[in-house]
């Protein structure tokens, strides 16, 4: 059971400091650029990430939210759902969560692992990147493994898979998140994706890496 007295949402849009978290994600970004993060364990596990990213943007006394994922042995974590309204297949149970995520880390280290090692020619590696980047986001945001900022944390792993091989989304960024049109598309595009049609998200993430 969910403690009553836990937050019920964490809202960091309305906290006196949002201001921060563009400078914060502005730094990751130029780090990731510059060749100064391992992408592969930082995509695997996104917690420092999401740890830099919030902190000192959680509720008081939930400090932890920052970095850590539902479902982990603490306090306010261990029992917190997650309720999307506009798809109820997004937001696993907590109980969940931590296995989901060390299966998608897996999944990034052995996907990761495969391109590494691939003699692709240089449209189907750019395909074949662009294929995982879009699994493992549609993935990740579909167990939602925080409280909050899951789309800022998908974003940086699909900026960490892309940017391993020098390929860089020109039309959005970790924060803020993509703007309308762009955000209402890659919403629909990852619905399409749960529906079995991947299309749509891969073809945005192209357009977004090409900036047409």
């Amino acid at each position: 059971m969910h403690p009553a007295d836990c937050p019920q949402v964490w809202e960091y849009e309305h906290h006196p400091r949002r201001s921060e978290l563009r400078g914060r994600a502005a730094a990751i970004l130029i780090a990731l650029r510059r060749g100064l993060l391992d992408t592969q364990v930082l995509a695997a596990d996104s917690r420092p990430v999401h740890r830099d990213l919030f902190e000192n943007l959680t509720p008081a006394g939930c400090e932890y939210f920052a970095g850590h994922y539902r479902g982990e042995a603490l306090r306010c974590l261990r029992y917190c759902p997650v309720h999307v309204q506009n798809d109820p297949r997004v937001g696993l149970a907590p109980e969940k969560v931590p296995a989901a995520m060390d299966g998608i880390a897996t999944s990034i280290r052995q996907g990761l692992g495969a391109l590494d090692g691939s003699t692709f020619a240089a449209h189907e590696k750019l395909m074949a990147v662009v294929v995982l980047a879009c699994r493992l986001f549609e993935l990740v945001l579909r167990v939602h493994p925080y409280v909050n900022g899951n789309g800022h944390s998908a974003r940086f792993i699909v900026f960490a898979i892309l940017g391993r091989y020098g390929y860089w989304p020109e039309r959005w960024s970790i924060d803020p998140r993509p703007g309308n049109p762009d955000y209402v598309a890659m919403i629909v595009a990852c619905s399409s994706y749960r529906n079995g049609n991947p299309q749509p998200l891969e073809e945005f993430m192209l357009r977004s890496i090409l900036g047409a």
